[in-house]
């Protein structure tokens, strides 16, 4: 969707924001995104079908 197109329906019709919060942040087993308090989720929503996509700024990211 960074692209300004719904993959799932193909709509132009798009919302970009971005979820803040505290806690909030993602870890995987080989990877730790978002280790300190208040980082940010960048977020693109289709206004047609309701889709969803997030992405995390990877200059943040952190080796575990």
């Amino acid at each position: 969707m960074k692209k300004g197109k719904c993959p799932k329906c193909g709509s132009e019709n798009l919302d970009i924001g971005h979820i803040i919060g505290e806690r909030i942040g993602y870890e995987s087993d080989s990877e730790c995104y978002f280790t300190g308090p208040m980082r940010e989720f960048k977020v693109y929503v289709c206004l047609d079908c309701g889709y969803a996509e997030f992405y995390v700024d990877v200059g943040n990211q952190k080796k575990s």
